[in-house]
């Protein structure tokens, strides 16, 4: 292990050491995409924590603010302390017709902070997950029209990580506010080809959307305008 700091120290001299926060590397992606652009706005639902397999750690230190959401109280907490100016809601996000339904739902976790907490009831028990506590909830869509009324700026980047319900928030999109130039959200796939007739891809090209990466469970999609 000896030659393990001087190796460091060429990565650092040289230019050739490169970080990221986000779990599959996501935010190398984002890096490329809005190199240079020091402003920006964001909404990252199932946020989980402000640098933990963050996929807009990155984009907060370049300057960027936005929402985070989680159903996590601790997280939110973890995010008001380190994101002040962001907007940091405790709320589980879920389909529209599910909020109408009822204010709060079941969110199961295992620990305060748990990526793999879930409020689908059935991907709980398959994980083991007896522990639950009732949170509030809301929809995708009310979020997005309360940052399309309180801010000026443009919708630059919508991540989505709520294990189990990250394609139904999207189905209303049509109806939204405003739409963000470039989405990450988890789609479970075995294949390319399997990902290609998910509704979600095809409800979202309908919406002028192109799926241009995937990086582990992440399917990345941009806005065809751009």
């Amino acid at each position: 292990m000896n030659y393990l700091i001087p190796r460091l120290f060429k990565c650092f001299r040289y230019g050739g050491l490169h970080g990221h926060f986000s779990q599959y590397g996501e935010d190398v992606f984002l890096h490329k995409f809005f190199r240079g652009q020091k402003n920006g706005f964001y909404i990252d639902v199932g946020a989980h924590h402000p640098f933990r397999l963050s996929n807009t750690a990155f984009l907060w230190l370049m300057g960027w603010n936005g929402v985070n959401i989680d159903a996590s109280a601790e997280a939110i907490r973890l995010f008001q302390l380190v994101r002040p100016r962001d907007l940091n809601i405790h709320a589980a996000i879920v389909p529209s017709f599910r909020a109408a339904e009822s204010p709060e739902i079941e969110f199961f976790s295992s620990r305060d902070i748990d990526n793999s907490a879930t409020c689908d009831a059935t991907l709980a028990s398959e994980r083991g997950y007896s522990h639950s506590v009732k949170v509030p909830c809301r929809s995708l869509r009310s979020v997005v029209s309360d940052a399309a009324q309180k801010s000026d700026q443009n919708f630059d980047f919508l991540n989505i990580d709520i294990e189990g319900l990250d394609e139904p928030v999207l189905e209303d999109i049509e109806d939204w506010a405003i739409k963000p130039r470039v989405i990450m959200v988890e789609i479970y796939a075995r294949t390319i080809r399997e990902i290609l007739l998910k509704p979600t891809v095809l409800n979202l090209e309908r919406q002028g959307y192109s799926l241009v990466e995937r990086t582990g469970h992440t399917a990345i999609f941009l806005k065809h305008s751009m």
